[in-house]
């Protein structure tokens, strides 16, 4: 009798047209909550997007592929995405009458949101999960933010909360 191989976990990647599209119905129950977290503690928006959503499908993110995704990362983010978002909190700094201001902000913000998928795209094509009974993606992210207060804690363990009655709700 011939013995069967043993069947290894398999890895997850997120489909990034999917996950866009997700991203687009949740970010708006969690801006505030993330819009703090990206404030006060540099989080990724997109990334903690797609941290909490992976939770819900049971999926366990390992340190080294989170770090290998950061590292894909941040030539777009800090060069380009993060530039995009300081040029439009700058702008009623600018002497322009509202029409301009609109419609530059109006440009910026299209000109952000390609980026933003851009950084979703990136995020999924490098970052691998595996099948977990209790993942814990928003803390190991947490790790490599190196800020584990209390106030940190508090704000992820409120985004998971959103995260699951997304899920449930979808």
């Amino acid at each position: 009798m011939q013995q069967r191989p043993v069947q290894q976990m398999t890895v997850q990647q997120l489909n990034a047209d999917a996950f866009w599209q997700v991203s687009l119905a949740f970010y708006p129950q969690v801006q505030p909550l993330c819009l703090q977290l990206q404030d006060n503690w540099q989080a990724n928006v997109n990334l903690l997007l797609l941290l909490s959503y992976t939770e819900q499908l049971g999926w366990q993110l390992d340190a080294a592929s989170l770090t290998q995704g950061l590292q894909q990362l941040a030539p777009l983010s800090q060069h380009i995405t993060q530039v995009l978002r300081q040029c439009r909190r700058e702008l009623p700094k600018l002497p322009l009458d509202s029409n301009q201001q609109t419609e530059l902000k109006q440009g910026l913000l299209q000109t952000e949101l390609v980026a933003e998928r851009l950084e979703q795209q990136l995020l999924c094509h490098y970052l691998r999960f595996k099948l977990a009974s209790n993942p814990d993606n928003l803390s190991l992210y947490c790790q490599q933010l190196a800020a584990t207060n209390e106030a940190l804690q508090r704000a992820l363990f409120d985004l998971r909360q959103a995260a699951a009655r997304f899920a449930a709700a979808s």
